[in-house]
């Protein structure tokens, strides 16, 4: 059977999933279930020497795509103390504690990080992503100063002071979690030289939500009467969160990784780690789905592994690195659509799309009437709804991707 341990920055861990800070994490009997599902560690709400501004979960959902959330509560370290105390008491869970120090004071960062780490914490992660109060007040006009977290993750040099400091001031490890809103991989390399035991990436994008265009574009909350930029969770974000990934463990090979962002199953967990993943973090699939859904990675991971002679997660780890090439060394293969008639159904889905002229729908059947107008683009293959289409190899002068190459 596949081996799922693995020795995260000296954590040793049944398997790579990890339950990311959030709401999902804030109290002993949530943590619990994320255990009984499961989950080898758990990464704690985000905790503050002081917490800056009230704040309590608020979120939009759009079905199958973006979990946005602006909002959550934080909590204070006293509470953070006696949660982790709890869970090393009553849980065989690794605890990871999400902090953020006050702007302008890298001691204060200190100070907590060690507070953390005397209530029992395994490692803490350094927030360098979340939104805050200063950033956002920036962002809309408002002449405050921007405290750390958001803007330190922009910042390698800032970043990297933080990491040495806390590194230096506490002895288990340090990970520092990822912006998407910055060079992940440059930042990533100066936390890691400068004391980090590994990063986490990538934490939400900022963005904002649809509207309520029938009520003057008011926010869509049935909860709130405004709304700020947030972040944008969930099946979303998946590709960037991929793209980061993939920089990050290309520059710093040897750092220990947990990737995530809108992983909603096993297939998306094998792809973070095939990308150079060493942990995985999951958030939105539980609030979408639910520990259910969470606990069918496990095994939809092992039976993987098994079916494809991947003895461990090293053996899978990295191996689409190789393929990704700049856009001048892409190898092209010229491809046809080939249509099964007996599956098709002649919805037309794959005639709709504007760029394309190759298929038309001719006695309720989808069929290639010119294939040499063809850019082997295999939009059609994806959105066949009965798999009825299958590209194949095609000799280069048949399409008009063909053509194109063998004219450059």
């Amino acid at each position: 059977m596949a081996d799922l341990s693995v020795d995260f920055a000296g954590l040793k861990l049944k398997n790579p999933f990890i339950i990311a800070s959030s709401e999902l994490t804030n109290k002993l009997e949530k943590i619990k279930w994320a255990e009984e599902n499961g989950a080898s560690a758990v990464s704690t709400k985000l905790t503050f020497l002081q917490v800056p501004l009230y704040a309590r979960p608020y979120h939009i959902i759009e079905k199958e795509g973006a979990f946005y959330s602006p909002s959550g509560e934080r909590m204070k370290v006293e509470d953070t103390q006696e949660l982790i105390s709890q869970c090393k008491e009553q849980t065989e869970l690794k605890v990871i504690a999400n902090m953020m120090g006050p702007g302008g004071d890298i001691d204060a960062w200190v100070k907590l990080a060690r507070m953390l780490e005397e209530a029992g914490a395994d490692m803490v992660e350094l927030n360098m992503s979340c939104p805050n109060l200063g950033l956002m007040a920036k962002q809309v006009g408002k002449d405050e100063k921007p405290t750390l977290g958001a803007v330190i993750g922009k910042d390698p040099e800032l970043a990297g002071t933080v990491c040495k400091a806390v590194s230096d001031g506490v002895k288990i490890p340090v990970m520092a979690k990822m912006t998407p809103e910055a060079e992940t991989m440059i930042v990533s390399e100066a936390c890691w030289q400068n004391g980090a035991a590994a990063v986490s990436a990538i934490n939400c994008p900022q963005s904002l939500p649809p509207l309520d265009i029938k009520n003057g574009g008011r926010p869509m909350y049935p909860s709130t009467g405004n709304q700020s930029t947030a972040g944008l969770c969930g099946p979303w974000i998946r590709p960037l969160a991929y793209r980061h990934i993939a920089q990050i463990r290309t520059r710093c090979p040897d750092l220990p990784l947990a990737g995530g962002g809108g992983l909603m199953n096993w297939r998306h967990s094998v792809e973070a780690i095939m990308y150079g993943a060493t942990t995985l973090t999951y958030c939105s699939l539980l609030y979408l789905k639910g520990y259910k859904a969470f606990a069918k990675i496990e095994p939809g991971m092992r039976k993987f592994m098994d079916d494809y002679g991947y003895e461990t997660l090293a053996d899978m780890r990295g191996l689409a690195l190789k393929y990704i090439v700049t856009p001048g060394e892409v190898d092209y293969i010229p491809m046809l659509p080939e249509i099964d008639l007996e599956k098709c159904n002649g919805c037309g889905i794959c005639a709709a799309p504007g760029h394309c002229e190759c298929i038309e729908i001719i006695d309720k059947k989808a069929v290639l009437v010119k294939p040499k107008d063809c850019y082997s683009c295999a939009v059609c293959y994806f959105l066949c709804p009965k798999d009825a289409i299958t590209m194949v190899e095609a000799p280069i002068e048949n399409t008009r991707a063909g053509v194109a190459m063998k004219e450059m």
